[in-house]
């Protein structure tokens, strides 16, 4: 399936892949200094969320991914993926390897990591309250999880919008169902992964995500860790300039190819 995407300017390729709780617009502010530091810039949206509907059976978004890049771009791009959007990007780099140039996975969930209590819990909220049909509690639920306590209401009611957005699309296609892992959640299976991967999360994220950000940066072959400062799981939104230049950093290093 082709998603649906925005692309913007000329250049090495990068592909963005939002979070779980977001959509392509996340990435609007950053298409145009993306675009201007000499990037062909790509947002998609990933099934289930924005403007991408969800077919019924097994999903695979990762090859969604890879036939959206191959329409638009042809040769290898470099993936920046936030949360599930880091999941994805990583097996597409699994089970594609040629069209990976480099990986960024910013508060990604590594494979095989079982979860703290913590975000079990919050998980469980954002469940029970669908279950009783409570989308708003969900979302309420989400938010009070996933988003810092001082962000501002404006970013705040921006992620509910998009969240809302994707239950609704999501509730349409009541078929959909997790489709086989490529990686086969094991950790292991990402010494397979050769692009040179950047591993971030932001300092005031839930402990899950800054320990799996290390331990991704340990697993993969060519990978460096970082820690974004006075960000929380949504370093793209919260702190758009320190992340992308960070982005921006890292590429310049492995296109020149200084080490790591």
């Amino acid at each position: 399936m082709i998603l649906p995407f925005d692309a913007l300017g000329e250049g090495e390729a990068l592909v963005l892949l939002h979070a779980g709780l977001a959509d392509r617009t996340m990435w609007r502010e950053h298409l145009v200094p993306l675009a201007e530091a000499g990037r062909r810039v790509v947002a998609v949206d990933l099934p289930g969320f924005g403007e991408a509907g969800l077919q019924s059976g097994p999903q695979a978004p990762w090859d969604d991914v890879l036939e959206t890049i191959a329409l638009l771009i042809g040769g290898p791009a470099a993936l920046v993926g936030n949360s599930f959007g880091g999941a994805v990007a990583l097996r597409v780099a699994a089970i594609a390897p040629e069209r990976v140039s480099a990986l960024v996975l910013v508060s990604a969930p590594a494979p095989g990591i079982e979860p703290s209590p913590q975000l079990q819990a919050t998980a469980q909220a954002e469940e029970s309250a669908l279950a009783r049909g409570d989308v708003e509690g969900a979302i309420e639920a989400i938010l009070a999880a996933w988003m810092l306590p001082d962000a501002p209401p404006a970013l705040r009611e921006r992620v509910a919008a998009m969240q809302r957005r994707a239950f609704l699309l999501q509730s349409a296609s009541p078929e959909a169902s997790e489709g086989p892992d490529p990686l086969e959640n094991r950790l292991e299976a990402l010494a397979r992964i050769r692009a040179p991967a950047l591993c971030a999360a932001g300092r005031r994220d839930m402990p899950d995500f800054l320990a799996a950000a290390q331990e991704l940066a340990r697993s993969l072959p060519d990978a460096r860790h970082a820690v974004i400062a006075r960000a929380g799981h949504l370093a793209p939104l919260e702190t758009p300039r320190a992340f992308r230049r960070l982005v921006l950093s890292f590429l310049a290093d492995v296109e020149s190819g200084r080490p790591g």
